[in-house]
């Protein structure tokens, strides 16, 4: 029974009920909760039961259904329904998030389930899937098995009763490109990746880093959306079926205005023609493509600058890491200064354009400089990591949760919390330390007050 007393009957006024139900009631093919006031906790009984009652029997299924309709007939209808009512404001799904997926079902879920009737779909089999099940990676399986849950819940209540793909939500792998730490740069690596891309990506590169706009609301910015020293965020790019569209909406539903730091603005301006014409466009004009930034720009300078501390420890034969990762530490300081010192370059520990060309490294060519506290980073770091990258250097320039929400573009703080919360308690100890000032503070403040 969810039935209780709203307060203690010697606190209740002479028209106030003392008891509370609260009840459930259809929501689609889930549930919502419901409160009612009783005079008398007898009345709120027998409505608790009679609304349970009524909402078993409006959610009961025939199971025969669920033995009519295959996983791939559910599909093409949840399809036509995400279409007409999914989506922001339920006026139906973007045609991109629509292609995005049909390519999920078709590459993780289709395969095992496209002709299993929903009778099938049972909790066993569902672990026999996600436990043994062949996935092209780790992301993937993560991916499908969340949209099989979101497929399945729409039978839920209209083909079958209950959802048995959420149980193993909680233990799926963490997609690769959600593992924020791993893909987080410091500003020196944007740095050094932005000197080895070619000049029309390297700037392209810094002002992600130092915004944390998605691809789509980068290639979206016109010249009227730099004000001052802010940028208003309002649209974004779509593709589908490889042709660009533009819609006046980000993905979070809502406008945002994000400060520009001196570095980003000044690639605003340099980059800025008419009022209405593309920030960022492709080498030769028109739309800025996700594809050729990825495959032209991004992936040549990823490769030179993710393992650029490796190959320099290989040209010295010395070898130190930080978790994962190549370490420019004491060691390679040192055998760089001693190689320095044996042919004749100014002894300074660093690792420059001219350090590297004696040593015989081709990466010379590109106008960076490694030195002590310096790392490699993932190979597979992608454009959205440049998001992370982002919020993890804001945060670190000692913003609090809802500033990091407004550069990430969350509609909610606890989205961004849920992804970034590692960012906000690495400093426990400091924030003991100033709650201890605090309090030695306070107590001084009381002692004096005191003696008076």
């Amino acid at each position: 029974m969810s039935v209780k007393r709203t307060k203690p009957a010697n606190e209740l006024g002479p028209r106030e009920m003392g008891w509370e139900c609260l009840y459930p009631v259809p929501d689609g093919g889930g549930r919502s909760y419901k409160r009612k006031k009783f005079r008398t906790r007898r009345e709120a009984e027998d409505f608790d039961r009679k609304a349970h009652e009524a909402f078993e029997n409006h959610n009961a299924v025939d199971r025969s259904k669920a033995e009519k309709v295959t996983v791939g007939q559910l599909h093409r209808e949840h399809m036509d329904y995400l279409k007409k009512s999914g989506g922001r404001g339920n006026t139906g799904a973007a045609e991109n998030s629509l292609e995005s997926y049909e390519k999920i079902y078709r590459k993780t879920i289709e395969p095992r389930w496209g002709s299993a009737p929903l009778s099938t779909v049972t909790s066993a089999a569902v672990r026999d899937w996600v436990e043994r099940g062949e996935f092209v990676s780790q992301g993937r399986k993560a991916t499908g098995v969340k949209q099989f849950k979101r497929l399945i819940g729409y039978a839920d209540g209209r083909y079958m009763n209950g959802n048995p793909v959420t149980p193993f939500l909680k233990d799926l792998p963490k997609s690769e490109t959600a593992d924020v730490e791993r893909h987080a740069l410091t500003m020196r690596q944007v740095l050094r990746l932005s000197a080895c891309a070619s000049p029309f990506y390297s700037d392209l590169f810094v002002f992600l880093a130092l915004t944390g706009l998605r691809f789509g609301e980068l290639a979206a910015l016109r010249g009227r959306d730099v004000s001052g020293n802010m940028l208003n965020v309002r649209r974004t790019q779509r593709t589908v079926n490889n042709r660009i569209s533009y819609a006046n909406v980000t993905k979070g539903g809502e406008r945002r205005s994000i400060p520009l730091t001196q570095v980003a603005l000044d690639i605003a301006e340099a980059r800025r023609r008419g009022r209405d014409d593309h920030l960022f466009t492709a080498p030769k004009g028109g739309d800025l493509s996700n594809q050729n930034v990825k495959n032209r720009g991004l992936g040549s300078a990823v490769a030179i600058a993710s393992r650029a501390v490796e190959r320099l420890q290989d040209a010295l034969s010395v070898s130190e890491y930080r978790g994962d990762f190549h370490l420019y530490g004491t060691e390679t300081e040192d055998a760089v200064k001693r190689f320095q010192r044996e042919n004749g370059l100014p002894v300074t520990g660093a690792a420059d354009p001219g350090t590297r060309k004696a040593l015989g490294l081709d990466d010379h060519e590109h106008d960076y400089t490694l030195e002590r506290g310096d790392s490699d980073f993932a190979e597979d770091f992608t454009l959205h990591s440049f998001r992370h990258t982002c919020v993890s250097l804001v945060v670190g320039a000692g913003a609090n949760v809802k500033s990091a929400q407004r550069f990430a573009g969350h509609t909610k703080a606890s989205t961004t919390l849920d992804i970034y919360s590692h960012l906000f308690d690495e400093d426990l100890e400091g924030v003991a330390d100033t709650l201890g000032l605090l309090v030695e503070e306070a107590r001084d403040t009381a002692t004096r007050e005191v003696e008076r």
